[in-house]
């Protein structure tokens, strides 16, 4: 997949997001997203308000695979996903000294 159609495509879900936050708050739609909320409460704010926007009667979100090999179903053909943010994991650095094996003092940088 191309940069410009991925940052397109993230552009579109966050002013999904941003516009479907604002309607949340200054409708009734609160309740809904309060039902959603509780049966996705393993969600981030921002994933629980997308699945809320697309499919407010959804019960269970999983990936394609996951439907197959751990829920035991099949994706019905035409069906549409619900689109929500993935998680970017990143690495935290520790710094560490290096012991030197044959003298066992830490070796500094020069």
């Amino acid at each position: 997949m191309e940069k410009t159609n991925l940052k397109d495509q993230m552009r579109e879900i966050t002013d999904k997001l941003e516009a479907g936050i604002k309607e949340l708050f200054e409708s009734s739609k609160y309740q809904e997203y309060l039902k959603t909320m509780s049966k996705f409460h393993e969600y981030s704010l921002n994933n629980t308000i997308l699945i809320s926007m697309q499919k407010p009667n959804a019960t269970l979100v999983a990936g394609y695979k996951a439907w197959q090999n751990l829920h035991g179903r099949q994706v019905i053909k035409g069906e549409k996903a619900i689109k929500i943010l993935a998680p970017a994991p990143y690495k935290v650095k520790v710094e560490q000294n290096k012991i030197n094996a044959k003298t066992g003092k830490v070796e500094l940088d020069m």
